[in-house]
């Protein structure tokens, strides 16, 4: 059975991303958080499965060539650091967006404002905030509606759908 996965934010190339995010990262070096996003993700997400990347995928073009080592359908999403022509993320997504609508959920890298949500979408997967969440109003509670899948948030694995789904029945 084909399944399908989420994740965001995996940064490769990124080596600051060690120092911000020391918590959820705690590698020596860039070697050993690649070495760990691979594993993880392979260890979840089968060849013929379908993974949306929420953006944010590497730091550097050369680093784009470590996705020839993630199983499945890979779908983008852009992020705010995926600013490399088209043709150079082509080779790795078999779709790419801005954003997109996955049943009754808006996929998007940065979270949307919640009256984009009304009349739209019931729920926001997201990415950009890492091991942050979008919190209520006036609250310390995070917002429901917003479902963030950057790797802090998944111990650097995607989530599976029906997680997700399950959480939002």
């Amino acid at each position: 059975m084909i399944e399908t996965w989420f994740i965001s934010d995996t940064h490769f190339g990124h080596a600051n991303i060690l120092k911000y995010e020391p918590t959820h990262r705690p590698f020596n070096n860039l070697i050993e958080m690649h070495e760990a996003l691979i594993n993880r993700w392979n260890n979840v997400v089968g060849k013929n499965d379908k993974v949306y990347h929420l953006g944010d995928v590497c730091f550097g073009l050369a680093n784009l060539g470590l996705l020839k080592f993630l199983n499945g359908d890979k779908r983008l999403v852009l992020g705010n650091h995926d600013g490399y022509p088209i043709h150079n993320y082509q080779k790795y997504f078999t779709k790419i967006s801005g954003v997109r609508f996955w049943y009754n959920y808006i996929l998007t890298h940065v979270p949307v404002h919640p009256l984009n949500l009304e009349g739209r979408s019931d729920f926001n997967i997201h990415g950009h905030l890492h091991s942050k969440r979008v919190l209520l109003p006036d609250s310390l509670e995070p917002d429901k509606r917003y479902i963030n899948v950057s790797v802090e948030q998944n111990n650097l694995t995607p989530i599976n759908a029906q997680v997700i789904l399950d959480a939002n029945k």
